[in-house]
């Protein structure tokens, strides 16, 4: 052959293993490699031409030793010392740029003895290969079931743990056996497919709950299976099913057991709530006509008679109360209010009100109020009176002979607070050692048979020992059987300098003003009936009665009403379903009339529920006829506002330089609260002024974006402050938008709620920053 003859067919094989892509070398008797292929520098970054020579066992080596140990094997090969082995080898090749390339060689020797390796890039054959590996181990090792199926449900991969969880071997599940063996129904079974396929591939929302399912072993019993699900390539979704039969039984025997306690929760709750409705309903009548009594012309000894009659009244509902605020302080509903009053005025009147029970048994009852302690001071005076009542109660009780003594001394001052000390010490039956540390539990007493001789629930100093952790303050016990008990109280009051008026019936604040109301009195209970037609007829109210909720209902049809007090326990029909039919059913003017719920039960849910049905307030009975003359007049004035919107209109034009003007705030309160201090009175108004025009910018752009969410929790946050600076045109305003914000249902009009916020809200600003100028002398 002559040599441009062989240079071709050179040329020839070149260009075959370029398009192949493979890489070729040979080499001498010497180990000097003679040719590389064109396809070399494709594959592993060098020329052929760099790798000639001695350059192929240096460069292409991760070590120069290891590439002259090969090179010598091989020679020994070529020189037939060593045989040839045909088979196929892996070796990693190093790259120009660092990196490794795994290549597969094939060794031969031609016809005329010249020694050819020939090798194909499987890099990505030995990392595919590796991650197999990898996974199979992985799969092998989880306790988890793991399948993977096509589009229309079928298996097409199971894990080993398939055998190990429910039984079954990978090909008794393969396919579409998976729904008929561990499904009892084919229908349930489709329906689950289903709703996978809709959620996975179609992205709608799933029709059926299949994140946990009772599957069916292979010995017949049931497992809890909780599934992950996932889109998977290729129009296939994996589940990895997790074993949570276990877990599964323990919430279902939990979930038995919070329906137990919240059906036993609610019995409770529901005896509670009917049985003060029973006993505060004639309670009402017997405390209210007493001040009704104490209103007219008596003499000196008929008014000693009726405070009397009317300490006894408050005394049973005390109480009642004390058995309703037991179920509340256990659910953590009670709060606590921080008011001014007069101590010693409020001491006094606990032991003048026990020391009618302390003259029956012949006992001493004794006060002893030392030098220094505060009178002036600022914490919950109906919670302080309730714990003293019942200590002294309990003292009195338990005694019988000898005496039980109050004394009340002041101790360390730390700032404004002054921590006071009560003790109240007896002469009475003491408590027997081992029974010492249970005093404070509900439903405790010394002794079993304790009950028996001296009655009561035992409910007492278990109230008592809630308060006084609820007010920060402590409380123990010593004493010795036989002889008498001490009980020892330490709360921390603030002191305040600004005089308290003393604790006195105070009933004919309101007696001379004119309310002026049609209003609609909706009551089963006769002498309740008489005893608020009375009350309202002096406030010159015109008073409709109705027995029940239809006669409510249809009063409401006939007649136009400024307000209705609306009792929730009726016969007939409830107060509940008469509000919710006046307020969606009869007429627009009938839904705006403003109902007020009148209600002995005193649960949060209760009231929720009131405000629910569409009752705009609540009072609860027995009340005093402070309190409803205050609800009264709160929404008469209201009602009287929207009868003539045009007239509202003009008033909102008003500014404050007019003679006739009536304000929109009212700052007594704030005044009170601030004990006259300019400096926090400034602050107070400047914040407010700050936080309602952000409440303003806040509403107008999450109206637009209908987040009734956001919107609620603005109007919420901003709704306190508005009784606080007394802006009574307000108050109902926001009121509504915060229920309507709440429940996201009457949204209507909230844009004409809104305006006529922004109206009042410049006149208030213009009071306020009058205000500001008084307080800043300016």
């Amino acid at each position: 052959m002559n040599s441009n003859k062989k240079i071709e067919q050179l040329k020839s094989v070149d260009l075959s293993l370029n398009e192949i892509n493979l890489i070729a070398v040979s080499c001498d008797e010497n180990g000097n490699i003679t040719y590389v292929s064109p396809a070399t520098e494709s594959i592993i970054g060098f020329k052929p031409e760099s790798l000639l020579g001695d350059k192929w066992w240096d460069l292409t080596y991760f070590s120069k030793e290891e590439g002259q140990i090969f090179k010598q094997k091989l020679c020994k090969t070529i020189a037939k010392k060593e045989t040839s082995n045909p088979k196929p080898y892996d070796r990693k090749l190093k790259c120009k740029d660092g990196s490794l390339k795994w290549i597969e060689f094939r060794d031969s020797f031609t016809v005329d003895n010249r020694f050819v390796s020939v090798g194909v890039d499987i890099t990505e054959w030995k990392k595919n290969e590796e991650i197999k590996v990898q996974s199979d181990t992985i799969i092998n090792s989880i306790d988890s079931i793991v399948l993977v199926s096509d589009i229309d449900g079928n298996v097409i991969f199971a894990s080993p743990s398939v055998t190990k969880m429910i039984g079954y071997a990978v090909d008794e599940i393969m396919g579409d056996k998976w729904w008929k063996v561990t499904y009892d129904n084919e229908h349930n079974a489709n329906y689950i497919k289903n709703s996978i396929y809709k959620e996975v591939f179609l992205d709608l929302k799933k029709d059926a709950n299949f994140s946990r399912q009772k599957i069916k072993t292979r010995e017949g019993t049931y497992k809890w299976i909780e599934w992950q699900i996932s889109k998977g390539v290729n129009n296939t979704y994996i589940s990895i099913g997790t074993d949570v039969t276990s877990r599964n039984l323990t919430e279902i025997e939990l979930k038995k057991a919070k329906e137990f306690a919240e059906e036993s929760l609610k019995a409770k709750n529901e005896f509670l709530a009917n049985m003060s409705h029973e006993i505060r309903t004639p309670l009402n009548a017997v405390i209210g006509f007493t001040d009704l009594l104490l209103e007219t012309n008596l003499s000196a000894e008929q008014i000693e008679y009726l405070k009397t009659m009317q300490n006894s009244g408050n005394i049973l509902l005390s109480l009642i109360n004390n058995v309703l605020d037991l179920s509340k302080l256990e659910s953590n509903k009670l709060t606590i209010e921080e008011i001014p009053f007069n101590l010693h005025n409020k001491v006094k009147e606990v032991v003048k009100l026990m020391k009618i029970k302390a003259d029956e048994k012949g006992i001493n009852l004794n006060l002893i109020i030392e030098n220094g302690t505060p009178t002036q001071v600022k914490s919950d005076p109906t919670k302080i009176g309730q714990i003293l009542l019942n200590l002294i109660g309990n003292a009195v009780k338990f005694t019988n002979e000898g005496s039980v003594i109050l004394t009340v001394k002041p101790l360390q001052e730390e700032g404004k607070i002054r921590n006071v000390y009560f003790e109240i010490k007896d002469t009475g039956i003491g408590i027997v050692s081992n029974k010492i540390n249970t005093v404070f539990g509900a439903f405790t007493q010394a002794k079993s048979d304790t009950s028996r001789i001296y009655g009561g629930t035992g409910l007492g100093l278990a109230i008592v020992k809630k308060l006084v952790s609820l007010l920060k303050g402590t409380i123990k016990v010593e004493s010795v059987f036989g002889k008498g008990s001490v009980f020892k109280l330490t709360l921390p009051l603030k002191q305040i300098s600004k005089q308290v008026s003393d604790d006195k019936l105070n009933l004919n604040h309101s007696q001379e003003q004119q309310l002026d109301l049609k209003v609609l009195l909706v009551e089963d209970n006769k002498t309740n009936q008489l005893l608020a037609k009375i009350r309202l007829e002096k406030w010159g109210c015109k008073v409709a009665i109705a027995n029940n909720g239809i006669e409510g209902v249809k009063l409401t049809q006939k007649e136009d009403f400024d307000i209705i007090l609306m009792d929730i326990q009726m016969p007939v029909m409830d107060g509940f379903e008469a509000t919710k039919i006046i307020k969606n059913d009869i007429s627009e003017k009938a839904s705006k009339i403003p109902i007020i719920a009148m209600t002995a039960y005193t649960s949060n849910a209760e009231i929720n529920r009131a405000m629910n049905y569409g009752m705009e307030d609540y009072i609860f009975k027995p009340f005093k006829p402070t309190e409803l003359f205050d609800i009264l007049k709160k929404y008469g004035n209201v009602v009287k506002a929207n009868h003539d919107k045009e007239k509202e209109k003009e008033e909102v034009q008003v500014t404050p330089k007019n003679n006739n003007y009536k304000k929109y705030t009212d700052l007594k309160f704030l005044k009170e609260e601030s004990l006259n201090e300019d400096s926090i009175l400034i602050l107070l108004i400047e914040i407010f002024i700050k936080d309602f025009e952000e409440y303003l910018k806040t509403f107008e752009i999450e109206f637009k974006n209908k987040n009734w969410e956001k919107l609620h929790a603005a109007t919420h946050k901003i709704k306190p402050n508005i009784s606080m600076f007394g802006i009574a045109k307000l108050d109902p305003i926001i009121f509504s938008l915060d229920t309507k914000f709440k429940n996201e249902t009457n949204l209507e009009d909230v844009e004409i709620l809104f305006e006529k916020c922004k109206e009042i809200f410049k006149i208030v600003k213009v009071e306020l920053l009058n205000e500001l100028k008084s307080l800043n002398h300016e």
